[in-house]
């Protein structure tokens, strides 16, 4: 099949655009956004218009969206300044004492596994230095322990090993001092990384910078609402900004694929509230009944990670595990902090498989109308590209170029096949 210079005609625009999105790239993504959350808040301004009007009907809808920023602050802000005045009363060397027969145990599970040396003090020879009323040592005599344990009193000069409170009797392991030095030094490592991340002394420069991150969150939260309300109040606002940089010819094909688009990354939007707020309630519920703190806080946050392809699960139940040893330092680790931990990771073994089976393929699959494995490699390439908020965005971005190719591209095989079920 001959190419058609249509399709080139097409496409420099569209280099242009592309090239100016790129320049400006903070407010281009405002605008996306804005667009999104219209999207998102379209069912509860074409319900409401009916009754008050276009503009009362936006402004309702962007007030819910207020109220949900300002609930999550309430979620997340108490509890985080809560963690961080814990964290600044914490007693490390209690903290230290705690993890200490862990680690114990761990270093000997490892020597009966062969996948690490016994550094156990195996005392060969003793050294006796005999100190009376702390005078000067004028010699040391060296002793083998053989001798020592088959006939104190035949040694020579017959030293005999008496300690009371006028004589002390110094002991040195001399053939494994250097391993004893080496656990003490990884205690010492242990604790000065606790303290490193934990240190109240660097808790005010955390907040500074949370001050200054927060403060360019909140102006990007209030930009991007008040581009939604202009995109929620004139319907279709949106598709005459794209289609006023494009040639008229094309003018009812973009219209049909930014429709197309709405329709499915409505679908999409609306399906991720739903996962969100029924991993929080599960994830909330569980954790409280189960007697963990903060169980709010950390359902909330496993939901938003939850998000986050493949990665955010895992991001999630760390964050809880985090929490959890935080709220809970001075519980004895075998006894109580060990079978709450396994608590913790059994809800969240519980809210993956519902997630896996019943949410995720009602919500990824169907909703955007692609396959399974489709998705995953995907996700795998937006990845690749931007990381993690490309896994987030990648679904979406994928979306629209699927509509795009099969409105403009659609005498081509490779989008007829992508296509088919949109």
């Amino acid at each position: 099949m001959k190419f058609d210079k249509k399709y080139l005609l097409a496409l420099l625009p569209l280099a242009l655009v592309s090239g100016l999105l790129y320049y400006f790239s903070d407010i281009a993504t405002y605008v996306v956004l804005a667009w999104a959350l219209s999207m998102v808040g379209a069912p509860i301004v074409m319900k409401l218009r009916k009754y008050l009007g276009k503009n009362v009907a936006a402004g309702i809808t962007v007030g819910l969206f207020v109220l949900l920023i300002g609930l999550i602050l309430w979620i997340f802000i108490p509890p985080l300044l809560q963690q961080a005045k814990n964290l600044t009363t914490v007693d490390y060397n209690k903290m230290i004492g705690g993890l200490e027969q862990p680690i114990n145990d761990w270093n000997q599970w490892l020597v009966n596994r062969g996948l690490m040396e016994d550094r156990a003090p195996k005392i060969t020879e003793v050294f006796v230095e005999p100190i009376l009323e702390k005078k000067p040592i004028v010699a040391t005599q060296v002793i083998p322990l053989d001798s020592l344990l088959n006939d104190s009193t035949k040694v020579g000069t017959n030293i005999a090993l008496v300690i009371n409170i006028d004589n002390e009797a110094i002991y040195h392991e001399q053939s494994k001092l250097d391993n004893v030095a080496g656990d003490e030094d990884g205690l010492l490592d242990i604790h000065k990384g606790i303290y490193k991340y934990f240190n109240p002394s660097i808790i005010p420069s955390i907040f500074s910078s949370f001050v200054g991150f927060f403060g360019n969150i909140l102006v990007a939260i209030m930009s991007i609402l008040f581009i939604a309300f202009f995109f929620l109040k004139e319907q279709g606002l949106f598709n005459n900004m794209i289609t006023s940089v494009l040639p008229n010819k094309y003018e009812g094909q973009t219209f049909t694929a930014i429709d197309q688009s709405s329709k499915l990354l409505i679908r999409y939007f609306v399906g991720v509230v739903v996962q969100i707020m029924i991993i929080t309630i599960f994830v909330s519920l569980a954790l409280s009944i189960l007697g963990v703190k903060n169980a709010l806080l950390i359902g909330f946050f496993a939901a938003l990670m939850n998000i986050i392809p493949y990665i955010g699960p895992i991001l999630g139940a760390s964050f809880a595990v985090l929490i959890t040893l935080s709220s809970n330092l001075a519980l004895p680790f075998y006894d109580e902090m060990l079978p709450l931990l396994f608590k913790v990771m059994g809800v969240f073994m519980v809210m993956q498989l519902l997630d896996n089976f019943i949410l995720q393929p009602n919500i990824f699959s169907k909703s955007v109308k692609a396959h399974p494995l489709e998705i995953f490699i995907v996700v795998l390439m937006g990845a690749k590209i931007g990381g993690i908020i490309g896994m987030v965005v990648a679904i979406p971005i994928y979306t629209v170029l699927r509509v795009l190719a099969k409105v403009f591209l659609s005498e081509f095989k490779v989008v007829q096949s992508i296509t088919k079920g949109i």
